[in-house]
């Protein structure tokens, strides 16, 4: 189904939904945890919290889709499971990835994501800002444990094939549009996402956003996805 079509309904939706109130809650980003569109926020799940979210990522179709589970077991920490796969092209079979985030203080968190494929590293980092992720900054580190390991969930690439780079900056943003929805902004080393999220209830949310060309993918892409709570 065309992206563009998927886009128009999803803004169709919003306008109506646009008169509902109520509370925006904690959702899933593509690379699990809580946080904005991609990059991990300083808060976490209620305790005894879980969410499942749903990410489809493409350009004029799409072509990938994450899927993840985020559980927080404290008032402080959170864990998620993520599992990537493709929906068109080349039938890639991953092994899930793992994340955790500790939130240290209210302005202050660390997370992680232990991705155990093939090429991947493993990324961890520091984040700061202002609670209530109405903007996050961070700073890590990709961690390879072999030298045919060169891509991982942030960071910059310098090229189409190259390592990724070590060390990694992300920033990750909100505005509330009103008392449902948020405009996103996210950079997580290679990519920024502009993004819009509406929540229905602590239930359901939608979001919609559109990745800018970069270094890897000189084309406009477009992200579609649902957040559900438990």
């Amino acid at each position: 189904m065309p992206v563009g079509r998927i886009a128009g309904g999803i803004f169709f939706v919003m306008f109506f939904m646009f008169i509902s109130s109520g509370a925006c809650f904690a959702n899933a980003t593509v690379n699990g945890l809580s946080g904005t569109m991609l990059v991990p926020g300083l808060e976490v799940l209620p305790p005894s919290g879980a969410r499942a979210a749903i990410h489809m990522i493409g350009e004029s179709e799409f072509s990938e889709a994450t899927f993840k589970g985020v559980f927080a077991f404290s008032d402080d920490s959170e864990v998620a499971i993520i599992k990537r796969f493709t929906i068109k092209g080349k039938n890639d079979q991953t092994d899930p990835i793992f994340a955790a985030k500790y939130k240290v203080r209210a302005n202050m968190a660390v997370a992680a994501i232990l991705d155990p494929n093939d090429g991947y590293q493993d990324s961890v980092m520091l984040l700061s800002g202002m609670p209530g992720n109405r903007v996050v900054l961070g700073v890590g580190t990709n961690i390879a444990m072999n030298e045919n390991e060169r891509k991982a969930s942030f960071g910059r690439y310098s090229e189409d094939g190259a390592e990724v780079d070590p060390i990694f900056f992300v920033m990750g943003a909100s505005l509330n549009i009103d008392s449902d929805t948020k405009l996103t902004i996210d950079y997580a080393g290679n990519d920024f996402v502009l993004g819009m999220r509406h929540a229905f209830d602590e239930r359901l949310s939608l979001d919609f956003g559109v990745y800018t060309p970069n270094r890897i993918y000189d084309k406009t892409r477009y992200i579609v996805g649902a957040n559900f709570g438990f």
